[in-house]
C-alpha cells in the first residue's frame, strides 16, 4: 500500500510539473467570458461563454483556425473568431456566407441537431437560428445562420491588408469580427484555441468534455 501511495504522489508532482512547464512555453488556459452578450453569441455553436479553454501560444495560426485576439474596439478584452482570410485575399461576407477570391466557401450538410434557440442580446426574445457545417480549407466546422435572412443584404467587401487577417464568427446573424471593427493585425492573433477542457455546465457534460475546437 505504502509503495501504491508513492507511486501516486510521484505520478501527481510529475503531472502537476509538466503541465506547468507546457504552461511556462506554449499554452495558457483561459475561460470563455460570459459577461459579454454578443461576444458570448458569436462563437455558438462552436464555443460557450464559460468554457474553460486551452489555447497554444506557439505556432502561426492559419486559415480556419479559431484564434483569440485583443479587441479593436475595447482594450483589454478579446474577440473570437475564425480566420477566413489572411493578405491579400478578397473578401465578401454577406448575412450566412463568405466568399474568399471568388470562392464560396460551401455548406456540407445540417448539424444535428439543426437548429438553435438564443435569446437577442437586445430584446431578449427567443431566435431561431440555422445550424449546418461548413468547410472552409479542409476544417469542417459548425456554425450558425438566420433561419430567414433579409432580403437584399449589403455584403462587407474587403481586400485584406498586408500583415492582416479577416476574422468571421461562427454565429454569421449575431456576429463580433471583422465585418464590424474590419481586418486585425495577424500578430495579435497567435493565441490558438485548440481544446475544450469543460464547459460552462461542468465536468459531467461529458458531450463538450476534453473536445478539440474545430
Amino acid at each position: 500500500m505504502l509503495g501504491f501511495v508513492k507511486f501516486v504522489v510521484w505520478f501527481a508532482l510529475f503531472g502537476v510539473a509538466m503541465v506547468a512547464g507546457l504552461k511556462a512555453t506554449c499554452i495558457d488556459f483561459w475561460t470563455m467570458p460570459s459577461d459579454d452578450a454578443l461576444l458570448s453569441l458569436s462563437v455558438l455553436p462552436t464555443l460557450e461563454a464559460g468554457d474553460k479553454l486551452i489555447l497554444l501560444r506557439i505556432g502561426t495560426p492559419g486559415f480556419g483556425d479559431v484564434v483569440r485576439c485583443p479587441d479593436p474596439e475595447a482594450p483589454g478584452r478579446f474577440v473570437v473568431g475564425r480566420i477566413l482570410g489572411e493578405q491579400g485575399d478578397r473578401i465578401v461576407a454577406e448575412t450566412s456566407s463568405v466568399t474568399v477570391n471568388e470562392k464560396y466557401i460551401g455548406t456540407r450538410r445540417a448539424c444535428t441537431p439543426p437548429q438553435l434557440t438564443v435569446l437577442d442580446p437586445k430584446t431578449s426574445e427567443a431566435v431561431e437560428l440555422s445550424c449546418e457545417i461548413e468547410d472552409a480549407g479542409g476544417t469542417e466546422y459548425t456554425r450558425l445562420r438566420a433561419t430567414t435572412p433579409p432580403l437584399n443584404p449589403t455584403p462587407y467587401k474587403v481586400r485584406v491588408p498586408d500583415g492582416h487577417v479577416f476574422l468571421a464568427s461562427d454565429n454569421r446573424h449575431y456576429h463580433d469580427d471583422s465585418r464590424d471593427f474590419g481586418p486585425v493585425p495577424k500578430d495579435s492573433c497567435h493565441n490558438r484555441v485548440l481544446l475544450r477542457l469543460w464547459s460552462a455546465r461542468g465536468w459531467f457534460d461529458n458531450t463538450r468534455r476534453f473536445s478539440i475546437v474545430h
